[in-house]
């Protein structure tokens, strides 16, 4: 297949993303969703159910604000009124981990006005350079498999855990080898087609999309060898916030002479590292990973501070600015911003900020100042 046809089939995925999951409850599996990228996907997994995350949707939110503030960020908004709506009604479950005070809301509210029968949060230490957050983080992850075998039926073995860790480990490297041919080579896939593979993740069962992830891979590395591929003039730009909505934010940065080369985001980096210990026990390679994820608005590691993490990934992906994508009334990334706006300013980075939402984005807006923001950039550099 060529390099389209297999992008294809991920974007397939993405458009309607719970397809594989239906598939799987008509089979008699149990399917449990999760919210944010925080939640170990392998424990569901290993307990014989399937996972898949719950992301939100562009549809107007109209039941969801009679349990949530209208300033509570659009991707908890839309994800809760997906559930109020019915749309969700085939989960078994559903994990949702305690990033911010919006999440922490959610599990109550869930409980009280949606079907799924099962509904539990993931309470993380929210200081994770601290010396007691691996030992409580380890016990959290104990109750939250004592809880999946009770909710499924099944015995959640160390073995089990280890098989479901090597599926997903193979994933994430498989994604990290994807993406960084994409970088190198951005001409061969756009930046909304790679960050559409890593999505696709979320959606599609692990086995399936680490063969077309082979397979493409493959194909992508044949074509940068055969092809006398140009350097890319695109400008080379690093994303930092949540999630990348809307979609069609990337159209926009490839568009305006851009390219994404890095990014710290919930669906991007922060999902695709780092991979567990599959050695060992189990819970303990879980728990550490969790801890060596790359910072986040919702954690404080004053041994890596966010700010110099930003400042050390414009440097390593050799990008010429960043772009500060924020969903519109997300605490954590609010919160941070300023800080890293005056480390990138004070590192001599280029820097902006765009405020997005779920429904209803001002993408001729957005368009106009990104345009703006690449052509400054790309002035810079040839003055």
């Amino acid at each position: 297949m060529s390099i389209e046809n297999y992008i294809e089939k991920f974007a397939a995925a993405v458009a309607s993303p719970y397809n594989e999951a239906h598939r799987r409850k008509a089979r008699g599996q149990k399917v449990i969703g999760w919210l944010l990228s925080d939640v170990p996907e392998e424990l569901i997994h290993a307990a014989g159910a399937f996972p898949v995350g719950i992301l939100g949707s562009n549809s107007n939110i109209r039941l969801a604000d009679t349990h949530l503030q209208v300033w509570a960020c659009s991707l908890m908004r839309s994800s809760l009124e997906m559930g109020l709506r019915g749309d969700l009604d085939f989960l078994d479950g559903i994990l949702i981990p305690h990033t911010c005070d919006t999440t922490r809301m959610m599990v109550g509210i869930w409980r009280k006005n949606c079907k799924t029968p099962y509904i539990e949060n993931f309470l993380m230490p929210r200081q994770v350079d601290r010396p007691s957050a691996r030992k409580y983080l380890i016990e959290e992850l104990a109750r939250l498999k004592t809880n999946l075998e009770q909710q499924t039926g099944e015995v959640i073995t160390e073995e089990k855990i280890r098989a479901s860790i090597r599926i997903f480990n193979e994933n994430r490297r498989l994604l990290r080898q994807m993406f960084e041919i994409h970088t190198n080579h951005p001409e061969l896939i756009t930046s909304r087609q790679a960050y559409t593979i890593i999505k696709a993740a979320m959606y599609m069962d692990k086995e399936e999309h680490n063969q077309l992830l082979r397979e493409l891979i493959k194909e992508m590395e044949q074509i940068s060898v055969k092809a006398s591929i140009q350097a890319s003039s695109k400008i080379r730009l690093v994303i930092s916030g949540g999630v990348w909505e809307p979609p069609e934010i990337m159209d926009l940065i490839e568009e305006s002479g851009g390219v994404v080369v890095g990014d710290d985001l919930l669906t991007g980096a922060r999902y695709m590292g780092p991979d567990a210990t599959e050695d060992g026990d189990p819970l303990e390679a879980l728990a550490d990973r969790q801890l060596r994820k790359i910072p986040f608005g919702g954690y404080d590691n004053q041994e890596y501070e966010r700010r110099r993490f930003l400042v050390d990934l414009i440097h390593k992906s050799k990008a010429q600015g960043m772009i500060f994508l924020h969903l519109k009334f997300c605490e954590p990334e609010n919160y941070d911003y300023n800080d890293m706006h005056e480390a990138l300013d004070s590192a001599g980075i280029p820097n902006m900020r765009i405020e997005t939402e779920f429904t209803n984005p001002s993408l001729g807006q957005i368009k106009t100042r990104l345009e703006a923001f690449i052509e400054m950039i790309g002035g810079d550099l040839f003055e």
